[in-house]
């Protein structure tokens, strides 16, 4: 625990900035889940770590599952290298939907940074979000059932328009 504490401390002085001026997309909704589906089943298979760029890919779309699958890749290092920083920053995105066991997850990892770290943190979350965040990104977010049980689970979804399309923005 206290190695990772060291690199999560190691990591946090390293600065991102986020670039502005992004490019919106219209795609169809088959368009659009096609790739994200194939790297969803990838994740489920040894080779996990190909699935990396896809999810980054759909991350940046503000797909949260794609975020904290982003989030762990980065932070073990699995298709990437591994960076502790993009993984706190991914993760505290992905939370955005409100998913107690990431958010648990990301407490336990953050509890124990110095204040003045977890501030950064948040900072470069914040610039995060609002590129890649639901509202940023045209995601819907609800509280939904779940099918055959009577538990409910706060979602975020893409918007889909009247004809069948999804909005994206793209940053370089």
């Amino acid at each position: 625990m206290q190695k990772l504490i060291l690199g999560i401390v190691a990591a946090l002085s390293l600065s991102v900035s986020a670039s502005q001026g992004g490019k919106t997309v219209l795609m169809t909704e088959s368009e659009y889940s096609h790739e994200y589906e194939i790297a969803l089943k990838q994740i489920q298979h040894k080779d996990k770590g190909k699935a990396f760029n896809t999810m980054l890919t759909y991350a940046k779309y503000g797909e949260k599952v794609a975020q904290y699958m982003v989030a762990n890749f980065y932070l073990t290092g699995t298709g990437t290298e591994q960076n502790v920083q993009e993984g706190l920053v991914w993760m505290g995105v992905a939370v955005e939907q409100h998913t107690k066991e990431w958010e648990d997850a990301y407490e336990k990892m953050t509890s124990k940074l110095p204040p003045e770290q977890l501030e950064f943190l948040n900072k470069l979350i914040a610039e995060r979000t609002s590129l890649y965040g639901a509202k940023a990104q045209f995601m819907r977010c609800e509280i939904e059932p779940v099918t055959g049980s009577n538990r409910r689970f706060h979602v975020c979804t893409k918007t889909i328009d009247s004809i069948k399309r999804v909005t994206v923005v793209k940053y370089e």
